[in-house]
C-alpha cells in the first residue's frame, strides 16, 4: 500500500514538470532570433541612412532647388546662340556679342545704300559727260541773216513745210548739238507735248520779229528768259514727243507769219 502511494506520488510529481524535447526548443529559438533580427535590423539601417556622410555637392544640389531670384537682378532673356550662358558675366558678354551683331549689320546696310547711292551719282554723271562737246561739233553756216541749226554734213532734209506740218524735218544722229539761228531770247525749254522737249526763242532779224521753234531735243541747254546769241547751242538732237527717228524739228516764223525754213536758212 505505502509503496503504491510512493509510485503515484512520484507519477504527479514527474506530470507537474514541463516536458524538454530537444528539437522543438531549437526551432523555437531560431524563430525568436529571426524575429529580433527582422525589426532590429531594418530599425538599425534606419538609423544608420540617417547619419551617412553629407558630400559638398549633395549641400550645393539643395541650395540651387531652393534658392529664388528676385524680379529685379532676373537676366534677360538670351538669343539661341547664348543658351548656355549662365552667370552674369557669361550673360553681359553675350549680350555684348548681339548687339555687335547688330551693329555690323546696320552699317553692311548703310555701306551697300551708300554704295548703290554712288553708283547712281556716277552713272549721272557719265550721261552728263556724254554730251558732245562744243569743241568737237562744225561750226554753223551763216547767210547774212541766219545761221544755220545743225553742223554742216551732219543731216538730211526728210520733208519741209506741207499740209499739216510746219516746220522742216532735219534727221541727224542722236546728240548733234542744234545752234540758234539768230540771236534772241529764250521764251521756252521744257517738255511740250507732241514738240517734246521744245526751245523757242524770239528775236529781231533786219528788222523783223523772229520766231524759231526748235523740237524733240533730247536735251535742253537753255533756260526761259536766256538771252542767246545766234550760233549759240541750245540744245542736242532727240526723238522725244512725237517722234519716231532721231531729228530737228524747225519751224520759223518772221513777223508772225509761217514761212519754210528752207527757203530762209542756210541749210
Amino acid at each position: 500500500m505505502r509503496s503504491t502511494i510512493r509510485r503515484a506520488e512520484r507519477e504527479a510529481r514527474r506530470a507537474g514538470k514541463p516536458r524538454v524535447r530537444p528539437l522543438r526548443a531549437i526551432g523555437t529559438v531560431a524563430a525568436v532570433g529571426a524575429l529580433i533580427a527582422g525589426v532590429a535590423f531594418p530599425a538599425y539601417a534606419a538609423i544608420q541612412s540617417d547619419t551617412e556622410a553629407v558630400t559638398i555637392h549633395d549641400v550645393a544640389a539643395g541650395e540651387a532647388q531652393s534658392l529664388v531670384v528676385a524680379s529685379e537682378v532676373e537676366s534677360p532673356e538670351l538669343t539661341g546662340s547664348s543658351y548656355a550662358a549662365t552667370t552674369p558675366e557669361e550673360i553681359a558678354k553675350a549680350e555684348a556679342e548681339r548687339a555687335a551683331a547688330e551693329r555690323a549689320k546696320e552699317q553692311a546696310e548703310a555701306a551697300k545704300a551708300a554704295a548703290a547711292a554712288a553708283a547712281k551719282a556716277q552713272s549721272s554723271s557719265a550721261s552728263v559727260a556724254s554730251a558732245p562737246s562744243v569743241a568737237s561739233a562744225a561750226a554753223p553756216v551763216f547767210n547774212g541773216s541766219f545761221g544755220s541749226p545743225l553742223p554742216g554734213g551732219s543731216y538730211y532734209i526728210s520733208r519741209s513745210v506741207g499740209g499739216a506740218h510746219q516746220g522742216t524735218d532735219m534727221v541727224s544722229p542722236a546728240g548733234t548739238p542744234i545752234y540758234a539761228v539768230a540771236s534772241g531770247s529764250v521764251v521756252t525749254a521744257g517738255y511740250s507735248g507732241a514738240y517734246g522737249n521744245l526751245v523757242t526763242f524770239v528775236g529781231n532779224v533786219n528788222g523783223s520779229s523772229v520766231e524759231v521753234r526748235n523740237a524733240h531735243m533730247s536735251s535742253i541747254a537753255v533756260s526761259p528768259g536766256q538771252t542767246v546769241s545766234a550760233g549759240q547751242i541750245i540744245g542736242y538732237v532727240g526723238t522725244t514727243g512725237r517722234s519716231t527717228a532721231n531729228h530737228l524739228h524747225i519751224e520759223v516764223r518772221i513777223n508772225g507769219g509761217l514761212v519754210d525754213p528752207v527757203n530762209v536758212l542756210p541749210i
